[in-house]
């Protein structure tokens, strides 16, 4: 008699993640047209218009690349700490605590070059991120308490810091009673290089290329690598993982901390609810799809930014935003299968 097993490849071809984004992409195309011809509209016509106002010139493709950077940087600080082999599910607090340490810097510090004042607020966003993750690492490392569990925790804990910082002591008196804080001085606003483009878009290449060092170049990050993949290796390595595990949560924070602060200085230019349009969340899904490669985020999340910015100009035309959100999520669950079919194989054995 025959049994069937499932056996994990033992090659797997090194474009596996690229098919397996290709296929998922496909799928969603496949279900996003399905939906929309139910709703009796063109999918071809919805599609040229999406991609003609995300894209179709210099104006659109900068704001889609604006709304690509929180994506691309906290999508780089889940895969750094995922190096571990952890899961931070916290990058939306992160993203909020970053700008809420921004602001804190900004009402307290005064620097006439304006240069190195927007560096020393960026660096706070950066610190407020890894302030923000501080505690679930400390719990983790610690006693061993769920990451994921701390992580998504936190960020309604920092959601609520917001809400009660915007309404009250930080609120804008001149906001006509909206929960705002007041805006920065346009002196630290961030300059635009190309277009509506924010110079925020080059510290983004910067920090992408900054993490492919870490995670694939660097000793660090192969000690990351042996860490998390086996306990044992690491104490025969005189690796740390415990160490490894809390300097890399602190950098993946820090990461999605700055995609608020840029967020608060070439964007919203204050702290307020709409600092964050779900961009952490929605970073955990660029993550996954590209296998946590960095480079790989980076065009997944510029992809998924234009999607962002089409979805949302299509209600023009009667059509609901939320069909870039279908293709996210089913890019992501139809690259997910995909990877799996790329990773194991099913063999047929003899049953003696």
């Amino acid at each position: 008699m025959n049994k069937f097993l499932l056996s994990k490849k033992l090659y797997r071809n090194e474009l596996a993640t690229f098919y397996s984004f290709l296929i998922g992409f496909l799928i969603a195309i496949i279900v996003g047209s399905i939906i929309l011809l139910i709703q009796s509209k063109n999918p071809f016509d919805v599609f040229s218009l999406m991609l003609k106002l995300s894209i179709g010139s210099l104006n659109s493709l900068s704001n889609s690349l604006n709304k690509a950077i929180p994506l691309i940087l906290a999508g780089l600080g889940i895969a750094i700490i995922n190096s571990v082999k952890l899961w931070n599910i916290g990058a939306e607090g992160q993203i909020f605590f970053g700008a809420i340490a921004l602001n804190f810097v900004y009402i307290n510090t005064s620097i006439e070059n304006s240069y190195l004042y927007i560096f020393l607020l960026l660096a706070s966003g950066f610190i407020g991120g890894s302030v923000c993750i501080l505690l679930p690492a400390l719990s983790k490392v610690l006693f061993g308490v769920n990451e994921i569990i701390t992580t998504l925790l936190t960020n309604y804990i920092v959601f609520g810091l917001t809400i009660y910082l915007i309404n009250g002591v930080w609120k804008d008196p001149n906001s006509l009673n909206f929960p705002a804080a007041a805006y920065v001085s346009e002196s630290v606003y961030l300059p635009t290089v190309f277009g509506k483009l924010s110079s925020g878009f080059l510290i983004c290449i910067l920090f992408t290329l900054i993490a492919y060092y870490i995670k694939d170049k660097s000793v660090f990050g192969y000690e990351m690598r042996i860490a998390g993949g086996s306990a044992l290796t690491a104490i025969y390595a005189g690796i740390s993982a415990k160490q490894k595990a809390f300097i890399a949560m602190l950098i993946g924070g820090g990461f999605a901390g700055l995609a608020g602060a840029i967020e608060l200085l070439s964007q919203t230019h204050r702290v307020s609810t709409g600092i964050s349009q779900g961009f952490g969340y929605t970073a955990i899904i660029v993550a996954a799809i590209t296998g946590m490669r960095p480079l790989g985020i980076f065009l997944v999340g510029s992809l998924f930014g234009a999607l962002a910015i089409g979805g949302s100009v299509i209600q023009t035309i009667g059509v609901s935003s939320y069909i870039s959100d279908i293709i996210q999520a089913t890019t992501l669950f139809g690259a997910l299968i995909a990877q799996f079919f790329f990773s194991y194989e099913i063999k047929r054995v003899k049953d003696d």
